[in-house]
C-alpha cells in the first residue's frame, strides 16, 4: 500500500509542477500586456506625427485648411492591430479634425464627451499633451458586442504644435489580452509529457479552450456533453475558483486507451482570465498492475507458509525422531522463503524505478523530457555561475520534417528522431544535457563554456551531424536543422528566459537561411525593428511618391539600335535611403503589397514608354517583371487589359518577364494564365533561364516567346568553357524553338562581340547603359540611330 501511495504521490507532484509552469508562463505574458500595448500605440502615433510633420514642412506656405486636408487624407485610411487601430485628430479646444470611424464628429466640438466613469476624455488628453507634449491616458467604454460591461482603453497622443492639434490612437486592453490568449492556447495545446500527460484549460463558463481530445476544444460542456462530463467540468471549475487543489474523478478518456479511467488532476485557477488550468495522472493502470503483482506474491507466500506449517506439524506429531533432520530442512525452507520475499520486493522497486524513468523521459527517444530538462538547466546555470563560466542553450528544429513524414510515413519519421536522439546523447560531455522538446524539436544545455567561440563550435558540431544521410527502412533520408542559441548570463539567468530567447532566434534563423545557427543578440532586435520600420515605410511608399521606375536599354545585336527597355522599380526613403529591390520586394510579397506595387510599375512604365514612343520615331518594346504572387492574383489579367485599353497601348509592345519557379511550383494552375496572356497579344519572357531546373518541356508546352540568359553565365563565359557551352546551347535552343534570346549583364566589348558572333538576338548591361530615368533615356536614345561602342563608354562614365 505504501508503494502504491508513494508512486501516485510522485505522479501527482509531476502534474502539479506542469500546471504551475504553465500558470507562471501565462502570468508572465499577462503582466506584459500593458507594456506591449503602450509600446505599439506610441510607435504608431510617432509614425503618424512624422507623416503630418513632413506634409506640413513641404506645404507650410499653403492655407491651414488645405494642409489639413493633405494630412487627414494621408492618415484617414491607415489601419493596424488586425484592423482595429486608427488615428484621430483634435484641436486642444476639443474641435474634431479627423475621426475615421465617426466622420459626423468632424468639424464639431467634443470636449464634453465623457466615458462610462464620467472622465472627460478629450480634456484629459489636451491637458497631458499641453503640459508634457505627449503621453498616455485611459478611458472606459462598453463595446458593441458586450454592452453590460465597461472595458479599459489606453490611448497615446502627441501634440502637433503648428495647428494646436493632438494626434492620437487607442486600444482596448482586453483586445491585446485576447491576442496573447490565442497565442498561449496554441502553444499550451501542444504540450505533452509521458504517455498520457497533457494540459487542459476550461473557462469558468464551462468552455474547453485546450484539451488533448479534439472534440472537447471550443466546446461548451454544459450544453453538448453527457452528465458525467458536465459534472467533471463543474468540479474542475469549483476547485479553480477556490484557488488550487487536487481533484479525483472519472475521466471520459485516457489517451493511451481511449477508454474512461479514474484520474487525479491538479487544478489551478487563473481568476484574472477566469481560467481553470489542470493536468493529471491516470491511476487505474498503475493500481491494477501493482495490485495484481501484490496479490500474486501474497498468494504464493501463503501457499508456501501453509506447506511449511503442515509439514512442521506432521513432523512434530509423527516423526519426532527425525526432528533434527526436518529442523534442518525447515531452516532451509524458511531461508528460501525469505529470499523469495526479498526478490519480490526488489522486482517491485525495479518497476517503481522504471515508472519514474518514464515520467521524466521522452517515450520515443528516451531522452529527458521538459520536466527533467528544466532541472538540468537550473543545475547547469548554478554550476556555470559557481565557476564564472558561460552556458549555451541551443534550440534545434529539423527543417521540413513534415515533408519526411508525408513522403515516407510517420514510422520513418519516428525512427529518424530516435536515431538523432542516440547521436545527440553520444556527443555530450558529462555536464551537458539534451532533451526532446516536442515534435521535431530538441534542446541542448552546454554549461561550463569559456566563451561564445566554444558555443559556436558546439553549434557547428550539431549541424555537421546532418551532412550525412540517414538510412532508415532501406530509404536514404536527407535532412538539416536550424539552431537558435541563447547564452547565460548574457541573455538571461533563468531557464524560461533562455528557452524563450533561443526559441525566438531559432525562427529568425529559419527565416534567414535553413540549416544554419544564430545567436541571440542586440543585432537581432535591431533587425526586427528594421524589418518593422521597412514594412511600415513601404505601406506609404506609393502614396508619398517614393517609388520610381528606371529603364535599362535592350540593344538589337543585328542592327546596333535600341530595341526596348526593361522596367526596374526603385525605392528611396528619406530615412532609410536607397533600399534594394531584393529586400523590399520580398517584404511586399510577405505583407500582401506586391500587387499594389506591381500595378504601379505597369501603369508608370506604360505611361512613360508610350510618351517616349509618341515623341519619337523609335517604337520601344517594354519588358516588365511580374512577381509569382502578382501573376496568381485573380484580377491580374483583367487589370492588365484595362490599363492597356485605357492607354490605347499596343499589346505586342509589352513583354511580361516571369521566373522559372512560377512554372515549377504550380504548372497546372499557371499554364492557363500564361496562355490567356498570350491570347491577348502580350509576349512572355522566361527570366534567369538556365539557373534553376530549366526544362525543354517548358518551352514546348508553355507559350513562351523569349528566354533570358542569366548574368551569372555571361560573367564567366569568356573564361569558363562550361559557361560558354551553356550560353551557346541556350542560343541554339532559342533559334530551334523560334524564341528571342536576350543576354543580361553584358559589361565588356568582348562579351558583346562574342554574343554577336553566336547569334544572340538582344543584349543589355552596363556596357551599354545603367538603368536610366525617363528624361535621360529620352535625351540619349530618341535621336540615336545606332549604338556606338565609343560613345557608350563615355556615356557610362557620365551616368555612373
Amino acid at each position: 500500500m505504501s508503494l502504491r501511495q508513494d508512486f501516485i504521490k510522485k505522479e501527482q507532484e509531476q502534474a502539479k509542477y506542469q500546471v504551475q509552469q504553465v500558470v507562471q508562463q501565462i502570468n508572465y505574458e499577462k503582466n506584459n500586456t500593458e507594456r506591449l500595448l503602450k509600446e505599439s500605440i506610441k510607435a504608431r502615433v510617432h509614425q503618424a506625427h512624422r507623416i503630418a510633420t513632413t506634409i506640413y514642412a513641404a506645404n507650410k506656405d499653403k492655407p491651414e485648411v488645405q494642409v489639413t486636408t493633405l494630412i487627414t487624407d494621408a492618415l484617414r485610411s491607415i489601419r493596424f492591430n488586425q484592423g482595429r487601430g486608427y488615428y484621430f485628430i483634435y484641436k486642444t479646444n476639443g474641435l474634431s479634425v479627423m475621426h475615421p470611424t465617426l466622420p459626423n464628429f468632424e468639424g464639431t466640438y467634443k470636449s464634453d464627451i465623457q466615458d462610462e466613469r464620467g472622465n472627460y476624455i478629450l480634456r484629459d488628453i489636451a491637458k497631458v499633451v499641453t503640459t508634457e507634449g505627449e503621453g498616455f491616458t485611459r478611458w472606459w467604454f462598453v463595446k458593441p458586442q458586450d454592452k453590460d460591461q465597461e472595458f479599459e482603453k489606453i490611448g497615446f497622443s502627441k501634440r502637433f504644435a503648428p495647428y494646436d492639434w493632438f494626434i492620437g490612437t487607442g486600444e482596448y486592453v482586453i483586445d491585446v489580452e485576447n491576442d496573447i490568449k490565442q497565442r498561449l492556447l496554441h502553444r499550451i495545446s501542444n504540450i505533452r509529457y509521458g504517455s498520457n500527460g497533457y494540459i487542459f484549460i476550461i473557462d469558468y463558463q464551462g468552455n474547453y479552450l485546450s484539451h488533448y481530445n479534439e472534440k472537447f476544444k471550443d466546446t461548451n460542456r454544459y450544453n453538448t456533453l453527457n452528465e458525467q462530463d458536465v459534472s467533471n467540468a463543474r468540479q474542475i471549475i469549483g476547485t479553480a475558483e477556490q484557488g488550487a487543489g487536487f481533484l479525483k474523478y472519472m475521466s471520459s478518456m485516457m489517451p493511451s486507451t481511449n477508454l474512461p479511467a479514474e484520474k487525479i488532476s491538479y487544478i489551478m485557477g487563473f481568476p484574472d482570465w477566469q481560467w481553470a488550468i489542470g493536468s493529471g495522472v491516470y491511476v487505474s493502470e498503475i493500481e491494477d498492475y501493482l495490485t495484481t503483482r501484490e496479490n500474486a506474491i501474497g498468494l504464493q507466500n501463503r501457499q508456501d507458509l501453509s506447506k511449511i506449517l503442515w509439514l512442521s506439524s506432521f513432523v512434530t506429531v509423527f516423526f519426532v525422531a527425525l526432528s533434527l533432520i526436518f529442523a534442518n530442512y525447515l531452516g532451509r525452507r524458511f531461508a528460501s522463503y525469505e529470499n523469495k520475499i526479498s526478490d519480490d520486493f526488489a522486482e517491485l522497486n525495479l518497476i517503481k524505478e522504471q515508472l519514474q524513468f518514464q515520467a521524466l523521459h521522452d517515450s520515443l527517444t528516451k531522452l529527458p523530457n521538459r520536466v527533467l530538462f528544466d532541472t538540468c538547466i537550473k543545475d547547469g546555470i548554478a554550476l556555470s555561475k559557481q565557476n564564472d563560466k558561460k552556458l549555451a542553450l541551443m534550440f534545434v528544429d529539423l527543417d521540413d520534417f513534415k515533408k519526411i513524414n508525408d513522403l515516407y510515413g510517420h514510422s520513418v519519421g519516428d525512427q529518424l528522431l530516435t536515431r538523432l536522439g542516440s547521436i545527440f546523447n553520444q556527443m555530450l560531455s558529462p555536464s551537458d544535457s539534451v532533451a526532446r522538446f516536442g515534435g521535431d524539436e530538441f534542446i541542448f544545455c552546454f554549461p561550463m563554456l569559456e566563451d561564445l567561440a566554444e558555443a559556436e563550435t558546439k553549434a557547428k558540431h550539431i549541424c555537421e551531424i546532418f551532412k550525412n544521410h540517414f538510412v532508415i527502412k532501406g530509404k536514404s533520408i536527407h535532412s538539416s536543422c536550424s539552431i537558435g542559441v541563447a547564452m547565460y548570463p548574457d541573455d538571461g539567468n533563468a531557464s524560461e528566459q533562455l528557452i524563450s530567447k533561443a526559441d525566438i532566434v531559432l525562427y529568425k534563423s529559419k527565416s534567414l537561411q535553413k540549416g544554419n545557427y544564430l545567436f541571440f543578440n542586440d543585432a537581432i532586435n535591431t533587425q526586427v525593428q528594421h524589418d518593422l520600420l521597412l514594412e511600415s515605410k513601404l505601406h506609404l511608399a506609393i502614396e508619398k511618391n517614393e517609388l520610381d521606375v528606371l529603364y535599362q536599354p535592350q540593344i538589337d545585336v543585328a542592327t546596333g539600335l535600341i530595341y526596348g527597355v526593361e522596367a526596374l522599380v526603385r525605392w528611396y526613403n528619406p530615412k532609410l535611403g536607397h533600399i534594394s529591390p531584393v529586400e523590399f520586394i520580398k517584404v511586399a510579397e510577405d505583407v500582401g503589397m506586391i500587387n499594389e506595387i506591381g500595378r504601379f510599375v505597369i501603369e508608370k512604365s506604360l505611361t512613360d514608354i508610350l510618351r517616349f514612343n509618341r515623341d519619337s520615331d523609335i517604337q520601344l518594346q517594354l519588358s516588365i517583371n511580374i512577381s509569382p504572387k502578382q501573376l496568381m492574383e485573380p484580377d491580374f489579367i483583367s487589370h492588365l487589359i484595362k490599363v492597356t485599353t485605357d492607354m490605347a497601348a499596343d499589346h505586342t509592345l509589352v513583354t511580361l518577364e516571369i521566373t522559372e519557379n512560377v512554372l515549377i511550383n504550380d504548372l497546372a494552375k499557371v499554364q492557363p494564365i500564361l496562355q490567356a496572356i498570350r491570347d491577348y497579344g502580350f509576349k512572355l519572357s522566361l527570366d534567369d533561364f538556365g539557373t534553376g531546373y530549366s526544362s525543354l518541356s517548358y518551352l514546348s508546352n508553355m507559350p513562351i516567346t523569349e528566354i533570358k540568359i542569366d548574368r551569372t553565365f555571361i560573367d564567366k563565359f569568356l573564361t569558363n568553357s562550361q559557361s560558354e557551352s551553356l550560353v551557346k546551347t541556350i542560343i541554339a535552343i532559342g533559334q530551334l524553338c523560334d524564341l528571342t534570346v536576350i543576354a543580361e549583364g553584358v559589361e565588356t566589348e568582348e562579351q558583346y562581340a562574342r554574343l554577336r558572333h553566336y547569334g544572340c538576338d538582344l543584349v543589355q548591361g552596363y556596357y551599354f547603359d545603367r538603368p536610366l530615368p525617363l528624361a535621360k533615356l529620352t535625351s540619349i536614345y530618341q535621336k540615336k540611330t545606332r549604338y556606338p561602342e565609343a560613345d557608350s563608354q563615355r556615356d557610362n562614365a557620365l551616368y555612373s
